[in-house]
């Protein structure tokens, strides 16, 4: 039971920079202005909705994973652990709030004018909920910067700890400016820390996950 809970928030944790880096590639703009996103829906209606889609089950992942890890971090970096899962995952659910409203805008686009579609986007990106919540998902980016600080408390290398604090914040501002490469850029960046954590984590497990494979022999 013991690995097959590692393998599988491992593989989550993975999974979603993989994930949302596909889902970057597939939409046409990352752009919150809502004319650009009435004309990407217009135009290249399959690749936004899929986009939107690919970036619900890498929030699920993403949170899954992060759970995860902090889990496995918080033998050996406690308080680190506790604060980067808690801000991880709730600037994971802010965002996954944003993507739910944002999934009526095709919907929106299908049943109004070009002119109507973009007034009422508008109404939505700008509602007092959307507008109060937004600067909450950087906290995400925070939370998942302090697991790489943990990890390397954990015995990860110091560069894999600065991928992933680097890697987070940068896919963060990517999102916010609308700038794909930089979002791909970040992720790769991001993966490859994660990678590493992960391998530091399995190869040296804490006392205390240790200790549960060690039960389950003893058992049998």
């Amino acid at each position: 039971m013991f690995w097959k809970g590692t393998i599988a928030g491992a593989l989550a944790l993975l999974a979603a920079p993989i994930v949302v880096s596909v889902s970057v590639l597939t939409r046409p703009t990352l752009s919150k202005d809502a004319a650009r996103q009435v004309a990407a829906l217009t135009g290249h209606r399959s690749a936004m909705i899929t986009g939107m889609a690919l970036d619900m089950i890498a929030l699920v992942l993403l949170i899954a994973g992060t759970v995860w890890l902090a889990l496995a971090l918080a033998p050996r970096a406690p308080r680190l652990a506790m604060a980067g899962g808690v801000l991880g995952v709730f600037g994971s659910l802010v965002v996954l709030f944003e993507n739910s409203v944002a999934a009526a805008a095709p919907a929106i686009v299908a049943g109004l004018d070009p002119a109507r579609a973009t007034a009422m986007l508008v109404r939505i990106h700008s509602g007092a909920a959307i507008s109060a919540l937004g600067p909450l998902s950087l906290l995400g980016d925070i939370g998942i910067a302090l697991l790489g600080i943990a990890a390397a408390r954990a015995g990860a290398p110091r560069w894999a700890a600065a991928a992933i604090a680097v890697g987070a914040l940068g896919e963060g501002a990517g999102f916010a400016t609308g700038t794909k490469v930089l979002v791909i850029i970040s992720f790769a960046v991001l993966f490859i820390g994660l990678l590493q954590a992960v391998r530091t984590l399995v190869m040296s497990p804490g006392p205390r996950l240790a200790a549960e494979p060690a039960r389950a022999g003893a058992v049998l």
